[in-house]
């Protein structure tokens, strides 16, 4: 056998492997194109409750999304609430600390007031009524008055 012969004999296996595999693609495609894909009796129900099941779920997932919007809107105006009394209430501590300053500006005067209407004879309560503190502010403003006058 002459090595010339050998590549020839190659080319000649490679050509019928090749119209081999040509072959068998096209029977294969012919019996695809054949059949056309339905599905059988068996699985049909199945398929038709899969389908159902489905819808169930998807129904179910939007009617928890609607509850879970509403809770998330009532808590949103509950919170908005509590933000406006919350406001207000610190609005109120902020006029009630405005309030204490400017009483602890006017505390002398009323300290002296107290020590004058102590002087004019009126007891604790009436002056407690007078200028709207309690009796044991009065008694504290009076003791601590009779202290500094005693250290004097």
């Amino acid at each position: 056998m002459a090595i010339e012969l050998l590549p020839a004999i190659q080319i000649f296996a490679d050509l019928v492997l090749f119209f081999a595999i040509v072959f068998l693609v096209r029977t294969v495609n012919k019996e695809i194109k054949k059949r056309y894909f339905a599905i059988d009796a068996d699985t049909l129900p199945e398929f038709k409750k899969l389908i159902e099941d489905s819808r169930h779920s998807a129904d179910y997932l939007l009617q928890t999304l609607n509850e879970s919007r509403k809770s998330l809107k009532e808590i949103a105006y509950t919170l908005d609430e509590k933000e406006k009394k919350l406001k207000i209430l610190i609005e109120k501590s902020d006029n009630k600390f405005e309030e204490m300053k400017l009483g602890d500006s006017n505390r002398g005067e009323r300290y002296e007031e107290v020590i004058n209407l102590a002087e004019q004879g009126l007891s604790e309560k009436e002056m407690a009524h007078m200028l709207n503190l309690t009796e044991g502010e009065i008694r504290l403003i009076l003791d601590l008055d009779r202290k500094k006058n005693e250290n004097a």
